[in-house]
Order: C-alpha cells, then sequence, then structure tokens
C-alpha cells in the first residue's frame, strides 16, 4: 500500500479550495491562482494529454519556474504520464539529447525558450507534439506545435478522468547534473514522491507564504517547495529572478524560504557590508521582506558560522541532507529538534547505516534506478541500500553529519586520507576567500583560491597585498594542522571556478582557471 501525489494533490484541493496557491508577478502586478483553481487547469493538462493519446508516455519539460510549467507538471504526474523536467539552461544539444535518452514523445515548452524548437523537432524524432506554456494560442500550422489553452480545450474530448496510477509507477525522471561524467536519469515512483513529502517533519498555517527561488526542474525545489508546499495549503511565490530575489522577499514577505548554501552567503555579505549603526531588526526587515522565519537549506555545506549569524536577524537557518535519487530528503533538522552544523536526523521513512564512513540510505523514497543506465544502478543500488558518496557519521544523539566525499578523497603517499571538504570548509571563512578548492599535488595539499573581489574593491588590494593576506592565513591555519593537513601551495585564481546547473563547484575541472561565458 502506497501514497499518490494525486492524493495529496486532491485533499489539498478540497480542504483549501479558496486559499491562493500560487502567486506571481508579471509587469510588476501580482498575479494568483487559487487551489481550486489550479486543480482544475491540472485536470485539464491530464485529460488533455488522454485526449493526445499519451497514456503511459515520457513528457519532458523545459522553463523556469511559472505556474503554467507547475500545473503542466502536476498534470503529467497525477495521471499515466511520467514527467521530465530538464535544465533550461542547458545548451541545445545537451536537451536534444537529454529529451531522446528520455524517450519522451512530447514536451512542454518555456515561451521565452521557444528558440530550441527548430532544434528540438529536427533533432528529436519521437517527439509528436510540443505545447507552449502560454494560453494564447499560436500562429503554426506545423501539426506538431500548439499551446497550453489548446491542450487544456482538448480536455473537453475525454468524458471520463484518466485512470489512477500505481504507488509502484514511475512518476518524473530527473537528470543528475552530472558534474562527474554522463547525467543520470533518477526514476522516482509515486509512492517514493509522496512519502518523502509525508516524511517531512514540517507543518506550517495554510495560507502561509513560501518564496520559492530554486531551479523548478531541481528536485529540492520541485518536492519541498512545491509538492510539501501544496500538501500544507502554502501560497507559493515565484521568484522571477535571483537578481530579483531581495526585491521579491519585499513584495511578497515570506514567511518561510529554501534556499542553496551560496545564496545565504551572498545574502550575509549584503548584511555584514550595511552600516553598523543600523539596527539589526531594521536591516532584517529591509532585506528579508520583514516576516521571514525559517530558511531550509542543502545541497551543499554550510558552516555553522551562518546559522549563529543569521540568528541574530531573528532567521532560524535549518540544514538537511537529500539527493535526487531519494525523492530527495533524506534527513532534515527541524524547527524542534536541530544542532548545528548537522544535517538533521534521518527521516522516518529512511534507515541509515555506514560502510567504510560511506552513508547508505533503505527507504520509501529511495529510488527505482537510473533510467536505461542497469550497470550504474547496480553500482548505487545494492541489496536495497543506495551508495550515497557522502562520507559521515551519527552522533550520540541521532544527528547525521558529513565530513566529505567518498570519490573526493585524496590519497597522499603516506597513506593519509584527507576529505577535502573539510578543510575548505574552514579556509572559505576568512572574509579575502570567495571561492577555495583543495587539491593533491606533489604529494602535498594546495589551495586554490579565487578572492572575493568585494573585500579586494574595498580594501584596495593589489596583487601582492592578496597573496601575502591569503599566505599568512594559510600559515595560521597551518599552525594547528598535523603535518600531512596542511597546505603547501597556493595558487590564486583570477576567474571563479566553473559550477555545474546546482552551482556546485565541478572538482574535475578545477584546474581549468578561464573566464566564465556569459550568461
Amino acid at each position: 500500500m502506497g501514497i499518490l501525489i494525486r492524493d495529496i494533490l486532491e485533499e489539498s484541493a478540497k480542504k483549501f479550495a479558496d486559499i491562493k496557491a500560487v502567486k506571481w508577478l508579471e509587469k510588476k502586478e501580482v498575479h494568483e491562482r487559487s487551489y481550486s483553481g489550479l486543480m482544475e487547469n491540472v485536470i485539464a493538462v491530464r485529460k488533455g494529454l488522454q485526449a493526445e493519446g499519451l497514456n503511459g508516455k515520457h513528457i519532458s519539460l523545459i522553463g523556469t519556474s511559472s505556474v503554467e510549467w507547475i500545473e503542466s507538471y502536476l498534470g503529467i504526474i497525477t495521471g499515466n504520464t511520467v514527467a521530465v523536467p530538464l535544465d533550461a539552461g542547458l545548451p541545445e544539444e545537451d536537451l536534444v539529447d537529454l529529451v531522446n535518452r528520455s524517450d519522451s514523445e512530447a514536451l512542454f515548452l518555456s515561451p521565452k525558450n521557444k528558440a530550441l524548437l527548430d532544434g528540438i523537432l529536427a533533432g528529436c524524432p519521437k517527439i509528436r507534439k510540443v505545447w507552449i506554456l502560454q494560453e494564447e494560442s499560436l500562429d503554426v500550422s506545423d501539426g506538431k506545435t500548439a499551446s497550453l489553452g489548446a491542450l487544456k480545450a482538448a480536455s473537453g474530448k475525454c468524458d471520463s478522468d484518466t485512470s489512477v496510477p500505481s504507488p509502484d509507477d514511475v512518476a518524473t525522471i530527473i537528470f543528475t547534473s552530472g558534474t562527474t561524467g554522463k547525467s543520470k536519469g533518477v526514476m522516482l515512483t509515486q509512492n517514493n514522491l509522496a512519502t518523502n513529502v509525508a516524511s517531512v517533519d514540517y507543518t506550517t498555517d495554510p495560507g502561509s507564504i513560501l518564496l520559492s527561488v530554486l531551479p523548478i526542474h531541481h528536485a529540492f525545489c520541485l518536492v519541498m517547495d512545491w509538492l510539501k508546499g501544496f500538501s500544507l495549503g502554502t501560497t507559493i511565490c515565484i521568484n522571477d529572478s535571483l537578481l530579483h530575489m531581495v526585491k521579491n522577499m519585499g513584495i511578497f514577505k515570506p514567511q518561510v524560504m529554501l534556499m542553496v548554501p551560496m545564496m545565504i552567503e551572498t545574502i550575509y555579505k549584503r548584511l555584514a557590508s550595511a552600516d553598523a549603526a543600523i539596527p539589526k531588526k531594521v536591516l532584517a526587515d529591509n532585506v528579508f521582506g520583514g516576516n521571514l522565519k525559517i530558511i531550509f537549506t542543502g545541497g551543499a555545506h554550510l558552516d555553522p558560522f551562518y546559522i549563529d549569524e543569521f540568528a541574530e536577524y531573528g532567521v532560524e537557518v535549518l540544514e538537511g541532507y537529500g539527493m535526487s535519487e531519494c525523492s530527495p530528503v533524506i534527513s532534515s533538522n527541524t524547527p524542534e529538534t536541530h544542532k548545528a552544523g548537522s544535517i538533521g536526523k534521518p527521516l522516518p521513512n529512511a534507515e541509515i547505516k555506514f560502510e567504510n564512513g560511506e552513508i547508505l540510505v533503505k527507504g520509501s523514497s529511495v529510488m527505482k534506478g537510473y533510467y536505461q543506465m542497469p550497470e550504474e544502478t547496480a553500482e548505487t543500488l545494492k541489496d536495497g541500500w543506495l551508495h550515497t558518496g557522502d562520507k559521515g557519521y551519527m552522533d550520540e544523539d541521532g544527528f547525521l553529519f558529513i565530513n566529505g566525499r567518498v570519490k573526493n578523497l585524496i590519497i597522499l603517499s603516506n597513506g593519509e586520507n584527507i576529505s577535502p571538504e573539510e578543510i575548505e570548509n574552514k579556509l572559505a571563512l576568512d572574509a579575502l576567500v570567495g571561492e577555495v578548492i583543495v587539491t593533491g599535488e606533489d604529494n602535498g595539499l594546495t589551495a586554490r583560491i579565487y578572492p572575493d573581489q568585494d573585500v579586494v574593491a574595498a580594501k584596495g588590494l593589489d596583487e601582492e597585498a592578496i597573496k601575502t593576506a591569503l599566505q599568512a592565513f594559510l600559515d595560521n591555519y597551518n599552525k594547528n594542522q598535523p603535518t600531512y593537513r596542511q597546505i603547501t601551495g597556493l595558487v590564486i585564481r583570477k576567474n571563479p571556478f566553473i559550477r555545474s546547473a546546482t552551482k556546485k563547484i565541478k572538482r574535475q575541472e578545477a584546474l581549468i582557471d578561464e573566464p566564465l561565458p556569459m550568461a
């Protein structure tokens, strides 16, 4: 017996019918959709897909956060179809490859990404239909392209709704960012997603405001912002651009947000650079919109320093841990049970054990496998245990901690195993260190540092002054370290590190120091 996303959504539509489910900005005006209006559109999409003969098929989505995107996604996963959300920021050739590798037969495409249309139609022979995510009809006659409005209108051809999926049916295929090679399609079932939503221990009043700032194709955003948010009857406000995040916090005045650590660090720099004479309450209201109480964070390590600092501004930062392969949350700190520096206690549906220091997970949210990649699936899933690739431990209170990646270990000739992340997290606390990666070279450790450009500008530092300051900091760090953990080399970068779509530094490209392509 399992749970379905359809059940969760239908219950919310009944309980919270008149509450606003989504708010978004269009030309500075706030638009909104109620739970009943949202459900009406979800059913129309679902029935439209049935009318188009797409039952059981895979359907891709390319676009950034929008009400049309989320209604289409929900229309897919509450029926008998499989959703394949893709990163709209990827190059066209990569998107063509993923549409083909996922065996998608239809596509929802944002109007902003219409430039991809010809390339996808030419390069993806299985695609039968493309719907542009807009209500207005299109002036095209290729027989393959139509508007979302036309699909919803087609739902009238179906007398009955689609049959209910099984809990073990695949609901969505989410491609990992592929920092370590070819991206893999994570198959998550209805029950995987629904039990993850149910197991995350967080409640809030219906109508509470949540501002969604993460990319919508990521599991963390999709499941925890949208699916969890809808299960609680929250009003989810769409952030139209990271550049507008602070401005939109002022417009929507959220009570809770999900962020990756990089966003928290960026906001902290803004807080720290403000005039010290401004009272912290005034500054917090100005930056956070006045109502923000909780930030949930995950995706990378967050130094406890930021948790303490944000607490001074009245904002509780709660760190969690997960991966797409676990739908995605594995553990989380909660408002009632938390410990700074940890990634929280495992969810009730997750069993944890350790093998040579590696975190292994078993439970109802663990993926079915990687789509059409049996070898990679067998490597990661052994006897039902998911091998996370993360090293960690559990303390006496049951809180989980991460202290490195299995594959990132630097093994020195003296047999010492070094987890670079532990050292990087310490080095990153210096204000002058913008980004840092520790590499193993010449049987020693080298810190590759991209200086924080705001600090460089504020202090008027030239290259020699930067080198002197960083070397002094490293010398100070080395004093308290055993010989094998001391930094013996320093490389000062001229450019930021190359990052993946999930904003994680690509370690295998850490030696490349070239200007990044303009976004």
